[in-house]
């Protein structure tokens, strides 16, 4: 939730956690919360349309630019036909004005989470890349690639946050099974090999860019064009 009334995402917070059993995280600023939604995954953002700063529909624009997966109900006071334009035109999913009862705000985001499916594919229209969890599959433009287990795990983690960069250390806390003893060395080989098969592909420089390594720092998605860059092990 991205609201700049505290008391406000206070009583929101004690519904959808205390009652509804969501996990929530509050950000105050448009500023905070791209912090947030461009390193970590989330289903939903409870957006405030007037913002410090940044406005929630500038932030809307924003990560619909940079292709989040994320569905977008926005939190207004404005009510005209106009608004209402202008926040789905920029990206929202739903909108609901304020005042408001927590319940129907509730409400919304269980039905939200329905409409998106228990596995959402990732696409990334710029690049031709999408992903499917589900058949565990890469494709990039016509042609496709069949992944593992942890190769598709490792490639949604990643992909769900475009160009933010992971350390082994965090892939295995994220992408490995609990109950797999793994190394830091294993996350690494398994890159390799991603990255091998990748190379197979017909437009092989590209699919290997798409995963960029950052010397002792780790590993990230990387949105750019540039099909120079990102080959390292």
């Amino acid at each position: 939730m991205i609201d700049d009334d505290v008391n406000l995402t206070v009583h929101v917070r004690d519904w959808l956690v205390e009652v509804e059993k969501h996990s929530l995280e509050i950000a105050h600023t448009a500023e905070d919360g791209w912090q947030l939604l461009s390193q970590f995954a989330y289903e939903v953002v409870v957006l405030d349309w007037q913002l410090p700063a940044m406005s929630g529909v500038e932030l809307c624009r924003k990560v619909r630019a940079n292709e989040i997966p994320v569905l977008i109900l926005f939190l207004t006071g404005q009510g005209t036909t106009e608004n209402l334009e202008e926040g789905l035109g920029a990206g929202a999913d739903d909108y609901l004005k304020k005042p408001f009862e927590v319940r129907e705000l509730a409400a919304r985001v269980k039905a939200l989470l329905r409409r998106s499916g228990p596995v959402s594919n990732l696409a990334f229209s710029k690049l031709s890349v999408a992903l499917e969890p589900e058949k565990r599959a890469l494709s990039i433009g016509d042609e496709s690639v069949r992944l593992s287990k942890l190769e598709c795990a490792f490639l949604e983690f990643l992909m769900r946050r475009p160009d933010a960069v992971f350390s082994a250390a965090d892939i295995l806390k994220n992408v490995y099974p609990s109950e797999k003893n793994s190394s830091e060395e294993a996350v690494r080989v398994m890159v390799k090999g991603l990255r091998t098969k990748l190379g197979q592909m017909k437009n092989s420089q590209r699919a290997t860019s798409l995963i960029k390594t950052i010397p002792g720092l780790g590993y990230s998605f990387s949105l750019s064009t540039d099909e120079n860059r990102g080959n390292e092990n």
